[in-house]
């Protein structure tokens, strides 16, 4: 089974999100509004409860994001923002 991750860079900071497998082409299309005024907001998956949330992002904060591919069989313990 895969999964995808979305991770977000901005000015000294990073955030990693899983995405749930039918929402990853709608977070795909937004990742290309980074840079702009927009506001997004994304399906992700929250890594404490497993439930579906919503991340609203600002994309003019946001520097870079990429989606990821990834597999069921990692541990998904670094999700949220790092340092």
């Amino acid at each position: 089974m895969t999964m995808a991750y979305l991770m977000l860079y901005g000015d000294g900071w990073t955030q990693r999100w899983r995405i749930a497998d039918e929402n990853e082409m709608a977070v795909r299309e937004e990742v290309e509004r980074v840079g702009t005024d927009a506001t997004g907001r994304l399906p992700v998956v929250d890594p404490g409860s497993d439930a579906g949330a919503t991340l609203v992002v600002a994309w003019a904060k946001v520097a870079a994001a990429v989606v990821l591919d990834g597999s069921a069989e990692q541990r998904d313990d670094s999700a949220g923002r790092y340092p």
